[in-house]
């Protein structure tokens, strides 16, 4: 048997003191409803990526220094009069209105553009103040567009639409107050719908409501369901209400724990941690429900029902410790991303994890001992009849060497991809296809190439002025070098402004640029003067190794010039073509020591490096058969797919554990292929049970209206179908190759020949 390092004596001393359990329980449990009471939600997502590197140092930088381009929400107005007075009038009147909002520091559209007049030495408006009729728009705009070239990235007359750039308050989108802030502009921007004119939000602010407000939804819409369609197949299985009680308490009891514990300790929910509470459930549904079936095989067998009770958890309880140690290693792996979001999920997931393993072995054998009390019978389990279905695997486990062959190559093809499949990370992925949002969010980035620029940061000589000429050189030099890689048209900066002075006859001076309004300089001057911003479009939907070749390309191009150290490049392109791939093979490495690490648990736990050797690629193929699927269907590696495999993984191995366990416990008194054989339909049952509430409880987040979550939920499912046939069919000739000594009737263990 499996060594639990004396975890599973926790169950027998609950059984022994009931009471003292049960209040224990309790008083656990009452402290979680006070934390869940203050549990929060988050939408943070850029900063998901944090990872402590140059890149982000860089971003920071930027927030810190210009302003901070993540608080901007971007209002969407569509349609085809936009370009007659009445469409302009509604988009300058909703400019205007939209500055007087509690929650608003400063708006940009084409009502902020100016230009220089050198006959009254001052900046005026780009457009006229008021228009008389239709052709004068066209007029107008026209001009602009010749005047101010960027003026297109907010207003495409041809395309039927404009935009509104809302910097809103940093209190006002705080992740207690943004979906508020996001709903006042919504409410603002629908005084000016009309049958004409659709206006809707985008931008950050807009994002992280969303999330939350699908993480909400989730919450409270996919966890009592997924708990409900559990219970529903534990009563198929046992077809007693008590059975189904005692099978469901200790999961919802561990998805109290987890969310009490969140609010306690002040841990908001995101859209990692959002995967925790439906997962658990399942989680601790399977191996509760293991426990639950050997007590009552081992009453049906004979055994006094309080005695079958306590063996049960003596021959399970191990199982159950080592399965919770595997996910919640999986989980902890998680940490050696380098990175501060999925650390986080790493360590709530993993303590959950260990939490919910006492769930299991406390909370499980005290409700059945509750149960017996109150008088419930053993209905039988129908689930037994599942045992016919490992003849199939009994056979084929006559051929060890064959299976463990083709084990082998579909391991070695599943690694190759594993390393070479691609990488994606893009916020539109992780917001619902029917949202709003996404939408405004897609159309923006196709039809205006600036809605996820890249910024140059040009550090100025500081013992110089703004103005002087070894500032203008650097400055001049970093456009130019930017002008080689993107086009003319495609940036703006301080040089615009310049240009529009030297337009009207004029020469800068500093006192030009403190005439202009500070949510204008804010975009190209930092605040001490000693930085410069050249703001580069560019598109959110590039391939990340096209983008990390403009990035390459630009960062190469200023080194040449002798500008590497002056000049920074970055930008949300950066993060998503860069630190996110580097992330993702960083959850690739750990995805593997998290493998290596469990095996090695088994090893000692088995105490035997043999079995724990057997279970290496019979588990490391679930894993690798998605990636290899993936990989052969073009499929990009994202974080949500790459968390599914190391959190399946976890899950995955606990039938390994199981089977390894029932084998260990079988094989102290029958021979090998004996042991063997008898395991599988013993065991049999149960893994196809547990598997079936795995993958049905997982089935209903794929209703979630996050796509992370769905794509977390098909990727799980897949890895989980994967992970019953290679327990089932490989499992067993990789146990029956490796052990030494092996008998079946006096005889050798069976062998093919050849």
């Amino acid at each position: 048997m499996l060594n639990g390092f004396g975890l599973e004596q926790t169950g027998i001393a609950a059984l022994r003191r009931p009471i003292a359990a049960t209040i224990l329980v309790l008083v656990i449990s009452a402290l979680a409803v006070t934390g869940l009471l203050r549990l929060g939600y988050s939408g943070a997502n850029v900063d998901i990526l944090r990872d402590g590197s140059q890149e982000f140092a860089d971003y920071d930088e930027l927030l810190s220094s210009f302003r901070n381009f993540n608080n901007d929400a971007v209002i969407l107005i569509r349609g085809d009069t936009l370009g007659t007075v009445e469409g302009i009038e509604t988009y300058r009147d909703l400019h205007f209105e939209l500055q007087f909002e509690e929650q608003v520091e400063s708006v940009l559209s084409l009502f902020s553009l100016v230009k220089y007049e050198e006959a009254t030495g001052g900046w005026q408006s780009a457009l006229p103040a008021v228009f008389e009729n239709d052709q004068q728009v066209v007029d107008a705009l026209e001009e602009l567009k010749n005047d101010i070239p960027n003026s297109q990235s907010l207003f495409s007359p041809e395309g039927g639409s404009a935009v509104i750039v809302v910097y809103v308050k940093p209190d006002a989108v705080k992740d207690a107050e943004v979906r508020e802030t996001v709903d006042r502009l919504g409410e603002v921007a629908a005084l000016f719908a009309s049958e004409d004119l659709s206006i809707t939000i985008a931008g950050q602010p807009a994002i992280r409501s969303d999330l939350i407000k699908s993480i909400v939804g989730d919450i409270l819409f996919l966890l009592p369901i997924a708990a409900l369609f559990c219970a529903l197949i534990a009563w198929v299985i046992f077809r007693s209400t008590v059975a189904v009680a005692v099978t469901v308490a200790a999961p919802l009891i561990s998805v109290l724990w987890l969310l009490g514990g969140m609010g306690l300790a002040g841990i908001d929910i995101n859209f990692l941690t959002n995967i925790l509470p439906v997962l658990i459930v399942v989680v601790v549904f399977a191996d509760t429900l293991h426990m639950v079936i050997k007590w009552l095989g081992l009453e049906q067998e004979g055994l006094e029902r309080q005695d079958a009770l306590e063996k049960a958890v003596r021959l399970v309880g191990p199982a159950c410790v080592m399965s919770a140690m595997t996910t919640a290693i999986a989980l902890f792996s998680l940490i050696l991303s380098g990175n501060n979001g999925l650390a986080e999920l790493g360590i709530v997931g993993g303590i959950a994890m260990l939490a919910s393993m006492f769930a299991v072995l406390i909370i499980t054998p005290v409700a059945v001992y509750w149960a017996i009390r109150a008088g419930y019978k053993n209905p039988g389990v129908s689930a037994m009849r599942l045992s016919r279905a490992a003849e199939p695997a009994i056979k084929l486990s006559r051929y060890p060497r064959s299976v463990v062959t083709v084990g082998l190559i579909l391991a070695m093809a599943g690694l190759f991809a594993h390393f070479d499949i691609e990488s994606r990370f893009r916020l539109v992925d992780y917001l619902s296809a029917e949202s709003s949002v996404a939408q405004s969010e897609e159309f923006i980035d196709k039809a205006y190439p600036g809605s996820t620029p890249l910024f140059a940061i040009v550090r100025l000589d500081t013992n110089e002025s703004l103005l002087s000429d070894v500032n203008l050189k650097r400055f001049y030099d970093t456009l130019e070098g930017v002008g080689e890689i993107f086009s003319t048209s495609s940036f703006y900066s301080l040089a615009d402004f310049r240009d529009e002075i030297d337009k009207g006859g004029g020469e800068i001076k500093e006192s030009d640029l403190d005439a202009l309004p500070a949510y204008l300089t804010a975009r190209f001057i930092s605040p001490e003067r000693d930085k410069a911003l050249v703001t580069i479009f560019s598109s959110a939907n590039l391939e990340a190794a096209v983008m990390r070749g403009l990035v390459n390309s630009l960062n190469d191009e200023m080194r040449e010039r002798g500008l590497g150290e002056h000049v920074a490049i970055t930008g949300f392109p950066v993060l998503s073509a860069i630190v996110a791939p580097r992330l993702m093979d960083n959850l690739r490495l750990s995805l593997i020591a998290a493998i290596l690490i469990s095996i090695a648990l088994i090893m000692v736990s088995a105490k035997s490096v043999r079995r724990g050797i057997a279970c290496l690629v019979p588990n490391l193929l679930p894993v690798v058969s998605v990636e290899l699927f993936m990989w052969m269907m073009g499929i990009p590696l994202n974080m949500s797919i790459t968390v599914a495999l190391t959190v399946a993984f976890g899950i995955a191995v606990n039938n390994s554990i199981h089977l390894l366990n029932q084998y260990a416990h079988n094989r102290q008194e029958l021979a090998t292929v004996e042991a063997m054989d008898k395991s599988l339909r013993q065991l049999l049952p149960a893994v196809l049970s547990t598997t079936l509430i795995l993958v049905a409880g997982l089935a209903i987040m794929l209703f979630s209206s996050l796509p992370v979550i769905v794509l977390f939920s098909a990727v799980m499912i897949l890895t989980l179908i994967f992970a019953i046939l290679f327990d089932v069919f490989q499992l067993p000739a990789h146990i029956l190759l490796l052990e030494r000594g092996g008998e079946y009737a006096g005889k050798k263990v069976p062998v093919e020949k050849g």
